[in-house]
């Protein structure tokens, strides 16, 4: 049965894995023979498949260096001229971060204070908790 998974998966892999290969592509065919080309065609055809390679490299050249010059600007931050500026850029920043996050803090915030309300706190020495001890033993002797 472990041999049936790992077969299926390894043939789902190949699948998917050809599937997203290139098709091959095929040299196109001269209109004659190469042997009878004279040796004028034949520089002919390599220079324009030089110049079809060339110009392949110089754009893949061209985006590497638009890629390094990305990378080396992401890191800087953007200078800001006035500080009329640079408080609208922390405003945007403030609102962005607020929508949904601070609404749910606060929301939580609040509940918690409310369960928090109805405990007692806890007193932090013996005479503060006789004190309160005796203030509510006071408090019920009058009521009751």
């Amino acid at each position: 049965m472990n041999k049936l998974i790992v077969a299926l998966i390894a043939g789902t892999f190949a699948a998917v894995a050809s599937a997203q290969a290139p098709a091959p592509q095929t040299p196109a065919a001269p209109a004659t023979p190469a042997a009878k080309m004279t040796t004028k065609e034949k520089a002919a055809t390599v220079d324009a498949a030089t110049k079809a390679g060339a110009e392949n490299t110089s754009g893949a050249t061209a985006a590497a260096q638009g890629a390094a010059a990305a990378k080396t600007e992401k890191g800087t931050a953007k200078a800001l001229p006035t500080k009329a500026d640079k408080q609208k850029a922390v405003d945007a920043a403030t609102m962005k971060g607020d929508n949904d996050a601070g609404a749910k803090a606060a929301a939580k915030g609040s509940a918690t204070a409310k369960a928090e309300k109805a405990e007692p706190k806890a007193l932090p020495t013996k005479a503060d908790k006789q004190k309160a001890v005796d203030e509510t033993t006071k408090s019920q002797a009058k009521g009751g």
